[in-house]
């Protein structure tokens, strides 16, 4: 499961509540929730879309969305 810890940090850094963050990106907060909890996955729009809101550069994006969660 990837470990969205980091992604959260961000959204706080740049002032958003996720469920604005959601809305933002183009998904609801439900939605956005689920994949926190690995019941789906940020397809490729997504992650361009959420890296443009948060200002996460081309080369950071893999540390944001697929950092795999250590036990």
């Amino acid at each position: 499961m990837s470990d969205y810890s980091k992604l959260r940090g961000r959204i706080k850094e740049k002032s958003f509540s996720e469920k604005e963050f959601a809305a933002l990106i183009g998904m609801s907060a439900p939605t956005l929730s689920g994949k926190f909890k690995g019941l789906s996955f940020f397809d490729t729009e997504q992650i361009k879309r959420a890296a443009k809101v948060l200002e996460i550069s081309e080369q950071d994006v893999y540390s944001y969305f697929f950092e795999e969660k250590t036990e």
